[in-house]
């Protein structure tokens, strides 16, 4: 009874069009104030309040603060201007430097929409001039754009650990792998498309002054990345003191040595921070209460154990959580499917056999599947707005991607060496 009224009464303020958190606590409330758990009103106050008492959770909006400044300071251009260097000159070579700008950068902003958004808007019409579909390359930007939530740093792998007590670092240290491994996966397969379709390619290749000059200029940012991950995988950081050292990094680079910020930048950047942590901090506080519901009814055990009844061995329950995850991330938006999914999944992908880095990596990686699994995957709509283009025509691009990226999902998901072989070397 109690998990009809939490799940039914969250269902339909959702329906109505009540913002995910409001749909949380109202949800929770609603069950406590008609005493189906018994608890005082006091008690959902100080859940909230515990949820948002995390010195981890600081490093999300330094983190967004830090991409910001990056973005507005010129990283983009720098990173497509050394990307085609390295790989232009290839047939089909800007759908390469599409995947591979989204991965420098998605290793500095740890946001897939950012991420998306923001190459997007510079390769989309860049490759349009330079003869690509129009198709294609909206559909390589989304694919690629989830490498911002795979390799470090990412908001989802912070919003992951606090939620399940797993170390941040070490989450950090697993998405190394399974990150580069979707990066070169999904740069095979645009070459795969650009040969197959006889895609243009550049007719010189890059001489070393240029591919020199490129490098120095992108060198300053693409070391932030490096200083912060270094910062925290030696032990010299806790998470929040190395997304500090990224804003300064950031400020420094973006604003003395570059000389492309500007004020009225930094106010757009504080705002957008402002605007996406506090949605991010209220859904992190609410979630603590609505889970320990679920926690208390032993929802994560009687789910063990209706599988348990069908038969259902540890490959078996691997494959559905992989399929429940990617579902769930075509429809829903990271965080609620984080926090709704989280504290129900983890325990049985643990029983099941998972480590906890490797569970953590196969959160971040089917959800982020889910964001260009159609119909409604958010980076779809992203880069369709950004290339003027329907749907249908991006997501039958997208079907080579989705392939590629599942056979990376199914690797990690079964090969735990690939997840847990860089947190042990580091020591978490």
């Amino acid at each position: 009874m109690t998990l009809l009224v939490l799940f039914g009464v969250f269902a339909i303020t959702l329906y109505t069009g009540v913002p995910v958190a409001w749909s949380i606590a109202f949800s929770t409330l609603v069950v406590i104030y008609f005493g189906l758990v018994p608890l005082p009103p006091s008690w959902f106050a100080q859940q909230v309040y515990m949820g948002a008492d995390s010195i981890s959770l600081a490093s999300i909006p330094l983190f967004l603060v830090a991409g910001g400044i990056m973005n507005e300071g010129g990283l983009t251009r720098r990173i497509i201007d050394l990307a085609n260097d390295m790989f232009g000159w290839v047939r089909g070579g800007l759908g390469v430097v599409n995947v591979a700008t989204c991965m420098i950068y998605g290793g500095i902003t740890g946001s897939a929409t950012a991420d998306t958004g923001a190459v997007g808007a510079i390769m989309i019409p860049a490759m349009a001039d330079r003869g690509y579909p129009r198709d294609f390359s909206a559909a390589v930007t989304a694919a690629a754009g989830t490498l911002g939530i795979i390799l470090p740093p990412s908001v989802v792998m912070i919003m992951y650990g606090v939620i399940t007590d797993t170390s941040i670092g070490g989450l950090f240290a697993a998405g190394i792998i399974p990150g580069l491994m979707l990066a070169v996966t999904f740069m095979l397969t645009a070459w795969w498309v650009g040969v197959k379709e006889n895609f243009p390619k550049s007719e010189t290749r890059p001489t070393v002054t240029s591919f020199s000059k490129h490098l120095l200029r992108a060198l300053p940012a693409l070391m932030m990345p490096i200083a912060v991950l270094s910062s925290m995988l030696s032990g010299l950081a806790t998470t929040t003191e190395a997304a500090f050292v990224a804003v300064v990094w950031a400020l420094l680079v973006g604003g003395v040595l570059y000389r492309e910020i500007t004020l009225a930048g930094l106010w757009k950047i504080g705002v957008e921070t402002v605007r996406m942590s506090g949605a991010i901090m209220i859904i992190m506080a609410v979630s603590v209460p609505f889970s320990w519901i679920l926690t208390v009814e032993q929802i994560p055990q009687w789910t063990a154990g209706l599988l348990h009844a069908w038969g259902a061995g540890p490959t078996i329950t691997i494959l559905l959580i992989l399929v429940l995850l990617t579902f769930v991330g075509t429809w829903a938006d990271l965080g609620p499917s984080l926090i709704i999914l989280a504290p129900i999944v983890h325990p049985i992908g643990v029983e099941a056999g998972l480590q906890p880095y490797q569970l953590g990596l196969i959160f971040t990686m089917a959800l982020g599947i889910g964001l260009f699994t159609p119909p409604v995957g958010t980076n779809i709509f992203v880069v369709c707005n950004v290339a003027k283009v329907g749907v249908n025509a991006v997501t039958r691009r997208l079907i080579p991607f989705f392939i590629t990226s599942n056979i990376c999902l199914l690797l990690v998901a079964f090969i735990p060496e690939t997840t847990e072989w860089l947190p042990r070397y580091f020591g978490f």
